[in-house]
């Protein structure tokens, strides 16, 4: 599977690296890129569907802390069973998550709880 950089995410979703940071930090596990062994980000496709579910979001005048409860909710959302897909990128998420510890744990930095 090819994983884009952080430019390359910057420029097709037309939001800064900073901002990518950013949102990576205060939104608490919604965007976790893979990490090289250098520690450069790689992302993925799916999060580029999460950043643009953000963009939108954020476009229609939600805080922060509003869009990573939507987010939320809708990952954790009764409405509908989860499809192949959708399962296949929570399946996604979560092993970023395990990777970005071990990478952390692996170079001597905290994890945020």
């Amino acid at each position: 599977m090819k994983t884009l950089t952080i430019h390359e995410v910057s420029q097709l979703c037309g939001v800064s690296a900073h901002t990518l940071r950013f949102w990576e930090k205060e939104l608490e596990g919604m965007i976790v890129p893979q990490r090289t062994k250098g520690g450069q980000r790689r992302y993925a496709p799916e999060h580029i569907l999460v950043i643009e579910d953000i963009k939108s979001l954020k476009g229609k005048g939600l805080s922060l802390t509003d869009i990573r409860d939507e987010l939320n909710r809708r990952l954790n959302s009764n409405e509908g069973c989860y499809n192949n897909q959708q399962a296949d990128v929570l399946a996604n998420r979560i092993a970023e998550i395990v990777r970005a510890a071990i990478f952390n744990f692996l170079n001597g930095k905290t994890v945020k709880e």
